[in-house]
């Protein structure tokens, strides 16, 4: 039998890091032709390990673009947060503001 042709796949599934219930699976297939004198054994060696090496590559560059997303999802929730609790501050110290005329705000935010 003379082999002609190598047809290898690797995959992986992990769960996602922040969502329950949910899994992702990187995975690849590769293809390659035996030539001449080429060792069909060692050729399938060498292109799983390719094959397995982009799938971890894969893998790791997808945690860590859901690493990013989760962390600007995050600090977008914060601004909104510190947001609204400013603009609730504004309007008490507006409403103070009006409710006591006689008090003179300082540059320091003190009051005399």
């Amino acid at each position: 039998m003379k082999i002609t042709e190598i047809v290898v796949s690797a995959g992986r599934t992990f769960n996602h890091p922040y969502e329950q219930f949910s899994n992702l699976r990187p995975q690849v297939t590769l293809k390659a032709t035996i030539e001449g004198e080429d060792d069909p054994l060692a050729a399938a060696k060498e292109l799983q390990g390719k094959a397995e090496a982009l799938v971890e590559d894969h893998k790791r560059s997808m945690l860590q673009t859901l690493h990013e997303l989760h962390h600007l999802s995050m600090a977008k929730q914060e601004v909104y947060d510190v947001e609204r609790k400013l603009a609730n501050l504004n309007d008490r110290l507006t409403e103070l503001r009006k409710e006591n005329p006689q008090l003179v705000l300082e540059l320091g935010g003190g009051a005399s």
